[in-house]
């Protein structure tokens, strides 16, 4: 995010109006213990080790424990927390504080497939 502070006034410099600036979408960084990005791409190909406080499931879902509806229940408490607050989306999330707040995030039920509200 800092980056494209940097990046917009460069933008505006060359003349682009605020209404022609691209549309960003921030979400919080997910990084290892030791602050660099996890990588689920490298964990799943073998060329790097699920770091210390990941959770199986991280890089890759199907390894959910619970049920695909309880793992939607707790993405949509995750996102209750991350929404409620801004500044959430102006940081970076250990791999290990991700799950924790995973299991704790209150379950909203989403709606059961192909009812309407």
């Amino acid at each position: 995010m800092p980056g494209c502070i940097l990046v917009d006034g460069a933008l505006r410099v060359v003349g682009l109006t605020r209404g022609q600036l691209p549309a960003r979408l921030f979400c919080p960084q997910v990084v290892t213990d030791t602050g660099v990005k996890l990588s689920k791409s490298l964990i799943r190909d073998g060329r790097a080790a699920l770091p210390d406080g990941a959770a199986p499931w991280m890089p890759g879902t199907r390894q959910w424990p619970g049920s695909l509806v309880e793992y939607a229940d707790r993405l949509l408490g995750l996102a209750d927390v991350l929404l409620a607050d801004p500044r959430h989306f102006y940081r970076s999330y250990s791999a290990g504080e991700l799950g924790r707040l995973m299991a704790t995030a209150t379950a909203r039920s989403a709606p059961a497939r192909g009812a309407c509200p």
